[in-house]
């Protein structure tokens, strides 16, 4: 079985950290309140780059992907994604 999620790149550039949501709207928002949350604390800090949105689709794990998951030896989302594509870009 597969489904579709969107995720976004928590640290701007690195594609391996993603939060996830079940749309791509609130993919945005989370993304968006984030920016806002680390612009409000860090406001000295450099500008943040701008924040990839990928559409992954998604296929649910069999047993033996589990162990793999379960034992370390790989993530998750690795295990899972089977089609990721770059879909937006956030940015202030």
């Amino acid at each position: 079985m597969e489904t579709t999620l969107y995720a976004y790149e928590i640290s701007p550039g690195n594609d391996k950290l993603l939060f996830f949501a079940e749309s791509l709207e609130a993919c945005q928002a989370a993304a968006l309140e984030q920016r806002q949350d680390f612009n409000e604390n860090d406001p000295d800090e450099d500008e943040l780059g701008a924040m990839a949105i990928y559409r992954c689709v998604m296929r649910m794990p069999d047993q033996q992907t589990l162990l793999r998951v379960l034992n370390d030896e790989t993530s998750l989302a690795e295990a899972c994604i089977v089609e990721r594509k770059l879909v937006a870009l956030v940015t202030d």
